[in-house]
């Protein structure tokens, strides 16, 4: 594989017979410029030049963002719509549930069968029915007050995207993000209804975007920086 000496960093060279353009990416501090397999070395080495101070601002935020390692014990503390809830774990003779109060997280089941990844998927599972009724809600709502009309709301597992439109209608939302803040699932929400009417990222979307939730750049910069946060 090719690879370039960027300015403290090495980019990998990925071409493909199937790209039609240019394209960055920067995954666990690793740099790949994925280009189609016409474009000459050259290309892809001034491409890097041009983008080195994008590329060394990706890295150095990637490099504070630390490992999401839950330890699913007493008191750790687990995100819910922006804000913390203690865990709680809660002996009883019954099946294992899951529930919220005011400041803590709860989980109830008999503790000494209960494994790290079982709890791990009891908390991932009620996230999830959580996730779809208040998105499903959220977005009929924020629907209204739009006028754009979706022909379904689902909630999935994705690992590189918030939320999706289909050509048809269809939205479809990571359940990670009812770890959000309200406002920053506002703007998913939006970003997504608006791609009913413009099916890109062309400056009249993002004008359309930015009609209906002005602060948008504010809530994309949050995701970025903070988007590593929504794990469990």
């Amino acid at each position: 594989m090719q690879t370039i000496q960027g300015d403290g960093f090495i980019v990998e060279v990925i071409k493909s017979n199937r790209r039609k353009t240019a394209a960055l990416k920067i995954k666990h501090n690793r740099v790949s410029i994925h280009i189609p397999s016409r474009l000459p070395l050259k290309f892809a080495q001034d491409f890097v030049i041009k983008k080195t101070p994008w590329i060394q601002q990706k890295l150095t935020e990637q490099s504070q963002q630390a490992p999401i390692d839950k330890q699913f014990i007493e008191g750790e503390n687990f995100l819910f719509l922006g804000q913390d809830y203690a865990l709680t774990l809660v002996h009883a003779e019954k099946s294992v549930s899951v529930s919220k109060t005011i400041s803590q997280l709860k989980i109830t089941g008999r503790l000494n069968r209960l494994s790290k990844n079982t709890l791990r998927a009891s908390i991932i599972t009620w996230y999830k029915q959580q996730a779809t009724l208040y998105l499903r809600s959220r977005t009929a709502k924020l629907a209204k007050n739009t006028e754009f009309k979706p022909k379904t709301i689902t909630v999935k597992t994705y690992k590189a995207r918030w939320g999706s439109c289909g050509v048809r209608g269809d939205l479809q939302y990571n359940w990670k993000l009812i770890l959000a803040p309200s406002d920053i699932i506002d703007y998913v929400i939006i970003h997504e209804l608006c791609h009913l009417v413009h099916h890109n990222h062309s400056a009249l979307f993002w004008g359309l975007v930015k009609k209906h939730c002005p602060n948008f750049k504010q809530a994309q910069q949050w995701l970025k920086q903070n988007g590593y946060r929504l794990e469990v």
